[in-house]
Formats: structure tokens, C-alpha cells, sequence
């Protein structure tokens, strides 16, 4: 998303790049989205790039626990502890997948950096080497992430980048963090045609909408697989979301 979020594949090495909100899971069983259905809208965000290759892609998501590892270079450690653990506390409960900070960086397969915007560029460089980001994007981002997928295209590990300098005077520090760790599930793409949702440029969310939450509940459906065509999940998405009130 523009506001916080980047989004590139580069296929050689199946990395993405995007950026990041929190709801309450208990949400999804109201309100009927105004743009696009459920069907649409998964289309939409989880089989398209916002940058890169157009066309259809596979299915990509976590098939693996996530660790989520926080390394404060900032200071307000206790502050960023509590906004990413509510927020990934409510993504495990909302998919039923094993999310979940781990104070161990060797156990980790998420990165979560929370630094200053003079330090961009080097922790670019120096997480993100392939992607070569512009200092363009750079001057202009809330905040970015990058993840990295499995020939399968199941995801194997994540990494995301917030200064927080930028991102509080913007006042947009917990929407970094709740856009950036859902998108790296594998809803990566953004839409105006899905609103209300945080997957919108134009949209002024910043804590997962109903809608969003559907859309992680069928992303995370056991019968959606990791590197599933356009053509096999589809089906099975218009079958599920009529499951979902």
C-alpha cells in the first residue's frame, strides 16, 4: 500500500516486498463488504503482485509455524512488544495458524526491525540486497517488508522494516505494524475495488476489517494450499465463502 506498503516480486528468488493493521477476530461475522465479494476481492489480493509480473499467481502462505523476532534499535521495546504481540495473537486466532514472538533470532523466520528512517537505506542494503530499492521508495515509505518463498511457494521466511521516527510522526506506527505482519501471510496485493479493508491505498483503515478477516480465514482454510492455481483454489474459495456469513 502506498501509505505503508511496497509490494515487488522478484521471481528468480521468490522474494515480495509490501508493507502493513489489528481487528478483532470475533468481527468477521458482520457487515457485508460495499466493493468487491469475497470470491473477487481473494482474487484480487492474494493471486495478483502490486509490483512486478502481472498475470495469475499460485497461492502463497505460511505452511510452517512463524516466528517473529523484534529487534528494537529505537528504544520502546515494551511499547512494540505489546502492539505486535495483540496484533499477531489476533492473526493465530483469525487463521489457526502457530503465530507467535519468539525472543530466540536463531528460531526466527520473521525479522521485524524497528530503527530510524536515517537508516534506511543501510538496513535495505543489507536485508533486502537483491531488491535494489530506490531512494525514491525509500524517502517515500512508511514502512516495507520482504518475504521469501519456497519452490512450492509456501512462504519461509519474512522480514519488515519500520522507522519508527517516520512512522509516529505520520501517526502510523501500529498501522505498520498490523498492515506489514498480515500482508506477509500472502495477502500481498492492494486493491480500490476491496473496501473497507486495509488491502486499499485509498482506504483510512488501520485495523483489519471484517472483510479482511474473511479473507484470512480462507486463505487459511486446510483445503488451500500452498502453490495452488488461480484455476484450482478459485473454486474452492466460491464454495467456502458461502460457508462464511
Amino acid at each position: 500500500m502506498t501509505r505503508a506498503s511496497f509490494l515487488r516480486p522478484v521471481l528468480l528468488a521468490g522474494v515480495c516486498l509490501l508493507l502493513s493493521n489489528s481487528g478483532s477476530a470475533q468481527s468477521s461475522r458482520i457487515a457485508t463488504p460495499f466493493g468487491a465479494d469475497l470470491v473477487e476481492s481473494f482474487e484480487l489480493i492474494a493471486l495478483r503482485n502490486e509490483y512486478g509480473a502481472t498475470g495469475w499467481t499460485p497461492v502463497r502462505k505460511w505452511q510452517k509455524p512463524v516466528r517473529v523476532f523484534i529487534d528494537s534499535r529505537a528504544g520502546y521495546l515494551h511499547i512494540q512488544e505489546k502492539l505486535v504481540a495483540a496484533h499477531l495473537a489476533n492473526l493465530a486466532l483469525i487463521t489457526d495458524h502457530d503465530i507467535r514472538i519468539t525472543t530466540d533470532k536463531q528460531k526466527a523466520n520473521t525479522l521485524l526491525v524497528f530503527d530510524r528512517e536515517i537508516n534506511l537505506r543501510a538496513l535495505a542494503d543489507s536485508l533486502a540486497p537483491d531488491e535494489h530499492l530506490s531512494d525514491e521508495f525509500l524517502n517515500s515509505a512508511v514502512c516495507f517488508a520482504t518475504f521469501y518463498l519456497q519452490s512450492d511457494s509456501s512462504i519461509r521466511k519474512a522480514v519488515i522494516v519500520i522507522p519508527v521516527d517516520r512512522a509516529r510522526a505520520k501517526a502510523k506506527l501500529p498501522s505498520c505494524i498490523v498492515e506489514e505482519l498480515t500482508q506477509i501471510l500472502g495477502l500481498i496485493n492492494d486493491s480500490d475495488k476491496v473496501f473497507p479493508s486495509i488491502f486499499n491505498d485509498n482506504s483510512i483503515d488501520e485495523e483489519l476489517s471484517p472483510h479482511d478477516i474473511r479473507l484470512l480465514e480462507l486463505l487459511y482454510h486446510p483445503r488451500v494450499k500452498a502453490g495452488m492455481s488461480r484455476d484450482q483454489v478459485i473454486p474452492i474459495i466460491r464454495e467456502l465463502s458461502q460457508l462464511i456469513p
